[in-house]
């Protein structure tokens, strides 16, 4: 460019400004998704000497473990006739494992307590009929795991309360028998974030795009954040994320300080406060239908007066400016508002 005269300069500079024109026209690119394909014809790979592609020995045909039995795959490479073999209507392991598992994010505990071990060295079924039932009820509606759900959700056991029967207690301090509903559940951290945008009224519910990290200004669901396998976004990781490099069939849950000073001092927390007490004050003019309203969009009930009495007095003695944000961060806070009941 240097070297070019003013007239070729400025036909350089007019073909630039051209394409950049045509490429704002371009319909914008699909998303795509890296996948694997068989060879057409798949052979058996060769043993490499002391790890030399070039240097290749004796073909090691392809197998199964022989101590899980059935026989060996003839059909391609095998990948997909593994596939098969594991979704297939013939294999009840599958189906028992899945609606383990929909029973476990339910209820707390699966029918069977070790979800990823039904071997010999996991923990019997508490209730073997009805894991089987459950199970076959799973694949006569297509592997659905909607219809699954529905059915567990209208069922009377998921209606009980934790109400405590001594007596009850005496025989199954466990509750393996499910005389009651297990005691409440923390959020998980996805959950958590989420619930803390949504009564704020910023959560945004765009469906699909990429990942983004999960700073103050991303209001999108977290589903949609970005999860480093090297670096974890610190809220993940306060409240019990798991490893994104391993699988997971069950989350630890912690209790901390540090998750109860997440509330009291993130600016994330703060910004929901004060989105949500600006919609109250927007709303009611009186001091107790705020209160009231406070602890219905954050809590999901209403108070009762003492706690509308307690709601006072805090407001009372918080700085004016802020009292109702203080007062919405408090609720926040609370042990109510990240459990389920």
């Amino acid at each position: 460019e240097p070297y070019l005269g003013a007239e070729w300069k400025e036909h350089l500079a007019r073909m630039r400004a051209e394409a950049a024109a045509l490429s704002k026209t371009l319909p914008p690119q699909y998303p795509f998704l890296h996948a694997l394909k068989d060879a057409a014809q798949p052979a058996n790979a060769r043993v490499a000497i002391r790890g030399d592609a070039q240097n290749l020995g004796e073909e090691a045909p392809r197998g199964f473990l022989q101590i899980l039995g059935g026989r060996p795959f003839s059909r391609g490479s095998g990948r997909l006739e593994l596939a098969e073999a594991i979704a297939s209507p013939a294999n009840p392991l599958t189906a028992r494992v899945m609606v383990n598992r929909i029973w476990q994010w339910h209820f707390g505990e699966g029918i069977v307590r070790s979800p990823g071990n039904f071997g010999q060295l996991g923990e019997r079924p508490t209730h073997p009929e009805l894991l089987d039932y459950l199970a076959a009820r799973f694949l006569e509606q297509g592997w659905s795991i909607k219809k699954l759900q529905r059915e567990i959700l209208l069922s009377s056991t998921y209606a009980l309360s934790t109400g405590h029967d001594p007596a009850n207690h005496a025989r199954d301090p466990e509750n393996k028998l499910l005389w009651r509903a297990n005691l409440r559940q923390r959020l998980d951290a996805e959950a958590l974030r989420d619930s803390l945008l949504a009564v704020s009224g910023r959560l945004d519910r765009t469906m699909g795009g990429p990942a983004a990290p999960l700073d103050e200004n991303n209001r999108r669901r977290t589903v949609y954040g970005y999860v480093g396998r090297t670096t974890l976004d610190p809220m993940l990781a306060l409240f019990d994320f798991p490893n994104p490099n391993n699988t997971s069939e069950r989350r630890t849950v912690t209790v901390g300080p540090m998750q109860r000073l997440y509330f009291m001092n993130n600016a994330f927390v703060a910004a929901q406060a004060n989105a949500l007490a600006g919609q109250v004050e927007r709303r009611q003019a009186a001091e107790p239908a705020r209160i009231r309203e406070l602890y219905r969009a954050a809590l999901g009930r209403f108070p009762d007066e003492r706690e509308i009495g307690w709601g006072r007095e805090f407001l009372r003695s918080a700085s004016a400016p802020g009292a109702w944000a203080q007062y919405a961060q408090a609720l926040l806070g609370s042990a109510e508002f990240s459990t389920i009941h």
